[in-house]
């Protein structure tokens, strides 16, 4: 956990977008929200408590708070979906995999990574043919 904590830590901005739209899309969120959501320059908060992690994700439009613990299923609900969710840490990255609950679900499943590269941290969505990619540049460890 300290390699984690020394790694993601901190409050992160960021600072430019890859297939944002595209991937909003793929997941089935209607267009005027996409096109908002597209302008929103969103800060994310990561702290560690013992053998627990929180990733805050502050947009201006909605707040997002996940809870967890490494290699431990959860249930979160992802634009009306609920999903199964599981975050392990190999090679360096937090490995995030989402599933929705329900096998006739409309959403699909999605695989997020955060990981360090340098200065900046990447977190890489992928979803059905599309990979985003958000970089973010930390404000305070």
């Amino acid at each position: 956990m300290e390699d984690i904590k020394e790694k993601f830590a901190g409050t992160w901005k960021m600072v430019r977008s890859e297939n944002f739209e595209e991937f909003l899309a793929e997941v089935g969120v209607n267009f005027f929200i996409r096109k908002m959501a597209a302008l929103a320059k969103p800060t994310t908060i990561i702290s560690v408590n013992e053998d627990t992690i929180t990733v805050e994700q502050k947009t201006g439009i909605r707040d997002k708070v996940d809870t967890f613990k490494l290699n431990e299923e959860f249930e979160k609900e992802m634009e009306g979906t609920q999903m199964k969710c599981m975050v392990v840490y190999e090679d360096g990255k937090l490995k995030y995999t989402n599933t929705p609950v329900d096998p006739e679900s409309k959403v699909k499943p999605q695989t997020v990574y955060r990981e360090r590269f340098g200065e900046e941290l990447l977190v890489q969505i992928e979803c059905g043919s599309v990979v985003c990619k958000r970089y973010f540049e930390r404000v305070t460890a």
